[in-house]
């Protein structure tokens, strides 16, 4: 099962009265994108008030930070509709025409899906530090929930789900396929083995040095003649050194 809270998010939980406890045992299949129309500072107040029956499970501010009001595993209310006399309407009772087509059959959608607010109005466009936090929050999501990201199906914009009330959230200006890309290259990266540079280390200095590019493998130990060394792989060349003679680095063309 999915952690309930992000480890990065600022915990704010709001009132039972405005989320419900648990999925009734579907599934999360989609990440649903929401503009607040307002700041950051005004959705937990709105949220934590019983009389607006209202939540989503996170929201961004234009600095990046990130804000959580209800438990992935529980049920928010922001992308609610309702199946009724063989149609979908939305929380005004308003006949709506969803474009998502992965709608489950007469389930509402707040059951199997994650809602992320963001600070400020649909004709804004989102800073570079709310794309980063969106980014960050989506690669956690995908893989708490075993999401493959493909914009306008697991990744999706409310006017989706309610073309009606909600025909510009969270605006046009949002790039879902940009985002999706650059989650999914974040989520691949952060599974490889890195290789940290030590920019202080003597080997790497000489290489720089000498223009001889960036390591390609970590330093690694060789012995020759009975005599230890300490060597690197770079673009250009191989660098190495006698263990304990730090400035007598040489290096030799890769072959």
């Amino acid at each position: 099962m999915a952690l309930d809270w992000c480890p990065f998010a600022v915990k704010r939980p709001i009132v039972s009265d405005n989320y419900d406890v648990g999925r009734a045992g579907q599934k999360v299949r989609a990440i649903v994108l929401h503009i607040a129309a307002g700041p950051l500072s005004a959705v937990f107040p709105t949220f934590n008030n019983p009389a607006r029956q209202a939540s989503a499970h996170f929201c961004i501010g234009t600095d990046g930070a990130i804000e959580q009001y209800v438990a992935v595993n529980d049920t928010a209310y922001a992308n609610g509709l309702s199946w009724v006399n063989n149609q979908w309407q939305n929380a005004r009772g308003k006949v709506v025409q969803p474009t998502w087509q992965d709608l489950a059959p007469k389930t509402n959608p707040n059951l199997y899906t994650v809602s992320i607010e963001h600070a400020g109005q649909s004709d804004e466009v989102w800073t570079e530090a709310m794309y980063d936090a969106n980014n960050r929050l989506l690669v956690w999501l995908a893989e708490q929930f075993d999401l493959a990201l493909v914009p306008h199906r697991t990744l999706i914009g409310h006017y989706e789900i309610d073309p009606v009330d909600k025909p510009n959230c969270p605006g046009p200006h949002v790039e879902y396929a940009k985002m999706a890309l650059e989650a999914t290259a974040m989520s691949a990266a952060q599974k490889l083995a890195w290789m940290p540079i030590n920019d202080q280390a003597a080997l790497y200095k000489f290489a720089q040095d000498k223009n001889l590019g960036y390591p390609q493998t970590d330093e690694f130990p060789v012995v020759a003649s009975g005599v230890d060394y300490i060597a690197q792989v770079f673009n250009l060349g191989v660098v190495y050194v006698k263990v304990g003679d730090w400035g007598d680095v040489r290096w030799t063309k890769k072959i």
